[in-house]
């Protein structure tokens, strides 16, 4: 049996402390992360629970609490339900994505709280997909990227041009305008 002198005793259960104190450091980091819902700048799988609007939607992610929130769609405004095209665009994602799979890239937390990100399906943007099918505005106000904005607008004027979902319509409002005018008449 090996026998060493008291002082290399101490260190040696100092440097066992110490990795100790940090295996379990990383372990707790870990769990910590497992149960968080969302985070900002990550990207995560959920299944999707339930669409509000047509820029609103519940999803819950694959981690042991399977953690549940309410999601905003990143760059685009869906008419309200009770505006013109509001139900269609709702549909519109519903047939997309609701009780699918899908992988959500969370870009920001808004001001009630809700995660917004961008929603993939397969290999498709729905954020996109929405602007394409004239079901969404593209709200450019959140957009500080010169090259998104643009791919993103130009999206927007080939579903005017082609009068596709609510470009349909003669003179259809804006959903930031919409909520403006409710707001005054209520």
């Amino acid at each position: 049996m090996l026998h060493l002198s008291t002082t290399w005793q101490i260190v040696l259960g100092l440097v066992a402390l110490g990795f100790s104190y940090y295996l379990l450091h990383k372990v707790v980091v870990f769990l910590q992360e497992l149960f968080r819902p969302f985070k900002k700048g990550k990207k995560y799988w959920c299944r999707v629970r339930a669409v509000s609007d047509g820029d609103t939607l519940t999803c819950y992610r694959f981690n042991i609490r399977r953690s549940e929130t309410r999601l905003r769609f990143a760059y685009v405004d869906a008419p309200e339900s009770s505006q013109a095209y509001g139900k269609e665009s709702q549909q519109f994602v519903s047939k997309m994505i609701k009780n699918k799979l899908v992988r959500v890239q969370i870009t920001d937390v808004d001001r009630y709280g809700r995660c917004v990100g961008v929603i993939y399906r397969r290999r498709k943007n729905v954020n996109e997909e929405l602007i394409k099918h004239g079901a969404a505005w593209v709200y450019e106000e959140y957009i500080r990227d010169k090259k998104h904005l643009s791919y993103m607008m130009a999206l927007q004027s080939n579903a005017k041009k082609h009068k596709k979902g609510l470009w349909r319509g003669t003179h259809p409002i804006r959903p930031s305008v919409y909520r403006k005018q409710k707001k005054s008449t209520a």
